[in-house]
C-alpha cells in the first residue's frame, strides 16, 4: 500500500517538474505563465448631450473593444471587470462628455473576452478570439471602436485613444461631434 502511494507521488512529481522548468522567467516572478490575457467589450448607447434623442437625432449603438491586456499579478481575476469598468468610465465615458457626447452603458453590457471565456492562456488565442468578436459585432449592427486599456497611470483619451474601426452606415455616428457643432454628423 505504501509503495503504491510512493510511486504515485513520484510519478506526479515527475509529471509536474518539466512544466516548472519550461516556464518563462517573467512568469515565475509574477506567478503567471503566458495566460490571463483578456480584452473588454462594452455595448454602449451614444447620443449628443444637449440634444434630445429623436428620429432626427437617434441614439447610436456603439461597441467599444479594448486591446489585448495581460492581467497584472497584483490584480485578482475576479476584479478585472470592475477595474475595466472604472478605467472605461474615467478614460472613455468622461472625456466624451467634454465633446458633448453621452456614452451610456449598464454593467451587464461590459464583457470580458466577449463574454465567452474568463481565462485565455495565450496571446495568440486571445487575438483570435478578439478578431472573431469584432466580426461577430459587425453582424449585430452598430459602430465599433477600439480603445487602449492600460493598467497604471491613465490620462483620459490621451491614454485610451478611442478609434473607429468599423462604421455601420445604418447607424448615426457622433464621433464627428468632437470637432463639430452639435447636430452635425
Amino acid at each position: 500500500m505504501h509503495i503504491r502511494l510512493a510511486v504515485f507521488l513520484l510519478v506526479l512529481i515527475f509529471c509536474l517538474w518539466p512544466g516548472q522548468l519550461s516556464r518563462p522567467a517573467g512568469a515565475a516572478a509574477n506567478g503567471k505563465a503566458d495566460g490571463d490575457w483578456f480584452f473588454v467589450v462594452v455595448e454602449t448607447h451614444v447620443h449628443q448631450q444637449a440634444v434630445e434623442t429623436s428620429s432626427e437625432h437617434p441614439e447610436e449603438r456603439r461597441w467599444y473593444i479594448s486591446n489585448l491586456v495581460a492581467l497584472p499579478a497584483n490584480i485578482p481575476d475576479y476584479s478585472n471587470k470592475k477595474k475595466a469598468g472604472e478605467y472605461f468610465d474615467a478614460n472613455v465615458v468622461e472625456p466624451a462628455k467634454t465633446h458633448g457626447i453621452a456614452v451610456d452603458y449598464y454593467d451587464q453590457d461590459m464583457q470580458i473576452n466577449g463574454g465567452s471565456v474568463v481565462r485565455v492562456d495565450s496571446r495568440a488565442q486571445a487575438e483570435e478570439m478578439r478578431n472573431k468578436d469584432i466580426e461577430d459585432r459587425k453582424e449585430q449592427g452598430g459602430n465599433i471602436y477600439s480603445f487602449e486599456l492600460v493598467f497604471g497611470p491613465a490620462k483620459g483619451e490621451e491614454t485610451s485613444k478611442p478609434k473607429l474601426i468599423y462604421r455601420n452606415k445604418e447607424q448615426p455616428n457622433y464621433e464627428g461631434a468632437k470637432g463639430s457643432k452639435p447636430g452635425e454628423r
